[in-house]
């Protein structure tokens, strides 16, 4: 799978150890490779995250390849192309893989998945089951933190990746 836990804006991400836990299920349930993207800045980032589902890992140690800020446009469609399935939030990736016919499973807290799901077959969506959600704004009160992405749980997000597997 592809994984994309970054977006440019810090209110639409998930926890990284969050992502360190689906990398881990995914492992351990499917056997499948996880290769993780974003942009050169998003880097250390990603290398934190691999590094720490490698080292949590009771058993056979996870694949996971980090190739963020390694591809450009055309790579990225590529890599895309040639993933079971992407797991993100919402950013780009989900339409980039959407546009290239990959499956995927996005992420939404505070924008709203309606307007912003990749169109077509094979698109799953995780938002959060809170009264002020979707809100439209930059985080709980425009703070930069979003309460209802930190309170989505990993085994909501597991039971749509399964479904999609």
């Amino acid at each position: 799978i592809t994984l994309n836990p970054f977006s440019r804006w810090a209110y639409k991400e998930w926890a990284d150890e969050n992502w360190v836990q689906i990398i881990e299920r995914v492992w351990a349930e499917y056997g499948l490779a996880t290769v993780i993207v974003g942009s050169e800045s998003e880097r250390p980032r990603a290398e934190a995250i691999r590094g720490a589902a490698e080292g949590s890992s009771r058993g056979p140690r996870p694949v996971i390849v980090n190739l963020a800020g390694r591809t450009d446009l055309a790579g990225l469609a590529a890599l895309l192309s040639l993933s079971r399935l992407h797991v993100g939030v919402d950013s780009a990736g989900p339409h980039i893989a959407a546009a290239v016919g990959t499956p995927t499973l996005t992420l939404y807290g505070p924008t709203d998945p309606v307007y912003w799901t990749p169109p077509g077959d094979g698109r799953r969506v995780v938002a959060p089951e809170m009264p002020c959600a979707p809100c439209r704004r930059k985080g709980c009160e425009d703070s930069g933190v979003s309460r209802c992405l930190a309170e989505l749980t990993i085994e909501r997000v597991m039971g749509a990746l399964r479904e999609l597997l």
